[in-house]
């Protein structure tokens, strides 16, 4: 009997240990820091096959694109302030208004 009740305090003790340190927002797809620590701003428009914006957020204050390259699939990350990057990412948004 003591072992059952301690089997139960345990795992309900884990349970708020979990809760109280916060859950992994990895496992629900949020990261806690900046994807990009350098950033590429050399004219690679050929050579890229997808971009995803990550706008600023609570946990990375810039703007991060990130670019797929179609022979190796290696992502890399672009500098927004490059003004060949800046004409990329407003035809994306132009192409996401109805």
């Amino acid at each position: 009997m003591n072992c059952k009740i301690f089997s139960v305090f345990f795992i309900v003790a884990l349970g708020f240990l979990t809760i109280g340190e916060g859950m992994s927002l990895r496992g629900v797809g949020v990261d806690l820091r900046c994807h990009c620590i350098k950033t590429e701003s050399r004219r690679i428009g050929k050579h890229i096959e997808s971009v995803k914006l990550f706008p600023p957020s609570p946990h990375c204050k810039d703007t991060e694109i990130i670019a797929t390259l179609k022979e190796s699939r290696k992502e890399i990350c672009l500098d927004p302030t490059a003004p060949w990057v800046k004409k990329v990412i407003e035809k994306i948004l132009a192409n996401r208004k109805p």
